[in-house]
């Protein structure tokens, strides 16, 4: 059976009032659509990448531009499944400076207002590796994994190639990070249930 993004939709608007031209596209998105499909249904609010974007078990030629959960905006990748062909994933974005600990922390309270708690929280990480953190709610018509990833760690460091070397500083002393460049990334996954 082939559940309807609906749920998705019902999420976005019963968490802010998001632009209607948003809600209607994805009121027109359902699982395992092709991506021919998906041009159809999204028309003019889908943007097509430059390329097929790779994500493991999922590739992506299509997305939407700010697609918002709590007043928080999203670049929405639209994920075919390789061995169905069909949609399998939607997956909500933040990178970089957009992407920080307190906004992850927003959207999990409204994504915790609104469905209750979570099922399954997970932590990982310490001052030497990046550290990431995934909550879980497990719904009749969808899945939500929300992630954070941050790598302002210790243990990756960057140095300067275009710069030459002095060979009588130590390297331990010629490393450097700059923590504004460092990755970070907010995401929210919409999988089918039981996804």
């Amino acid at each position: 059976m082939i559940a309807r993004l609906a749920a998705a939709v019902l999420l976005a608007s019963s968490l802010h009032s998001a632009p209607a031209a948003d809600l209607d596209t994805l009121r027109s998105v359902r699982w395992g659509m092709s991506p021919a499909e998906l041009s159809d249904a999204l028309g003019r609010s889908a943007n097509t990448l430059p390329g097929r974007w790779d994500f493991g078990r999922y590739y992506s030629e299509t997305t939407v531009e700010h697609v918002e959960v709590g007043g928080i905006p999203f670049r929405a990748f639209l994920q075919i499944d390789r061995k169905t062909g069909g949609l399998g994933q939607i997956l909500l974005e933040r990178r970089g400076r957009q992407a920080t600990p307190m906004v992850f922390d927003d959207i999990v309270q409204v994504l915790t207002d609104r469905f209750g708690e979570p099922e399954q929280t997970a932590r990982e990480g310490d001052i030497a590796v990046p550290a990431s953190l995934r909550i879980v709610w497990r719904l009749p018509d969808f899945t939500i994994n929300a992630s954070f990833f941050d790598f302002r760690t210790t243990g990756i460091v960057s140095e300067n190639p275009n710069v030459d070397r002095d060979p009588l500083t130590p390297f331990s002393e010629r490393q450097r990070n700059n923590p504004r460049f460092l990755p970070r990334r907010a995401l929210i996954r919409f999988n089918p249930p039981g996804g």
